[in-house]
């Protein structure tokens, strides 16, 4: 939360949407990363390197720039690996010469990086205290589909995010 109330301090009194595109170039000029759009292999969203680097494809691009829900949770997804992940990726590349993924069988949830970066992007476009208010304003049956349109995420992020905060549940 602490990053929203640095760059986006509007969207912990008002519900809405994370400004994407423009997270994309804060990562840029706040913190050093090299953010940009490359043609990636079918299938791949998005990309962290140990140098910093943050690449979503072009395809994740135009469906942020049009309010596509999977393609905005992919941008923050991509943008918390660069942050806090490089030098474990780093790491990884130095020690075994490839990148290991994690499994969720292989590793503790709360150390898988997938997770942490699934964790970080549902809480910037879902912020826990714009979830509650919509919450307490909308019926549970209809929560989801404002989730959605409120915050421009998918109905199956609105869902998980829903189900974290134990809302309607």
């Amino acid at each position: 939360m602490s990053f929203l109330q640095r760059h986006y301090p509007h969207l912990l009194r008002t519900p809405g949407a994370l400004p994407v595109l423009d997270f994309f170039d804060v990562l840029k000029d706040s913190y050093s990363l090299d953010t940009g759009v490359e043609e990636l292999p079918d299938g791949v969203e998005g990309m962290t390197w140990p140098d910093g680097r943050v690449i979503v494809s072009e395809d994740t691009y135009r469906g942020a720039a049009n309010g596509i829900g999977r393609p905005r949770f992919t941008i923050p997804h991509e943008g918390f690996h660069g942050l806090e992940h490089r030098k474990q990726i780093r790491k990884a590349l130095t020690d075994t010469g490839e990148l290991v993924l994690y499994r969720r069988q292989t590793i503790e949830a709360f150390r898988d990086p997938e997770w942490q970066a699934n964790t970080f992007a549902s809480a910037m476009l879902m912020p826990e205290p714009m979830v509650r208010l919509l919450a307490r304003r909308e019926k549970h049956l209809f929560l989801q589909s404002t989730m959605v349109e409120v915050f421009q995420v998918s109905a199956s992020a609105a869902k998980v995010r829903m189900s974290k905060l134990s809302i309607g549940t």
